[in-house]
């Protein structure tokens, strides 16, 4: 699984653990429901500051929206796997973004 396709995942669990819609979200993050809709269905991926601004209106930290939460199941990440996560989410945008 990439880190997108893991991204969108939690993206939606998150929304509908909080009952929050796309146009909700969209709202709380300063953004249009279009655009969190194209994130969801894969066509764009957001930049660093609009993850933060998801992460902020779920209040949870950013790398929880890349968590295998199958996998980690509560657990809390030591710093270097925080570390390790913020630096495979930055390499992944900064691919993505110049993509677009």
């Amino acid at each position: 699984m990439t880190f997108q396709e893991l991204f969108i995942i939690n993206i939606k669990e998150f929304r509908k653990s909080h009952k929050i819609s796309q146009a909700k979200l969209a709202e709380m993050c300063e953004s249009s429901q279009a655009y969190i809709a194209e994130i969801e269905v894969g066509k764009k991926f957001p930049s660093p500051e609009m993850i933060e601004r998801i992460a902020s209106a779920f209040d949870i930290e950013s790398y929880c929206l890349f968590q295998n939460t199958s996998a980690v199941h509560d657990r809390a990440l030591t710093p270097l796997q925080r570390n390790e996560i913020a630096s495979a989410i930055y390499e992944f945008t900064i691919k993505t973004v110049s993509h677009y």
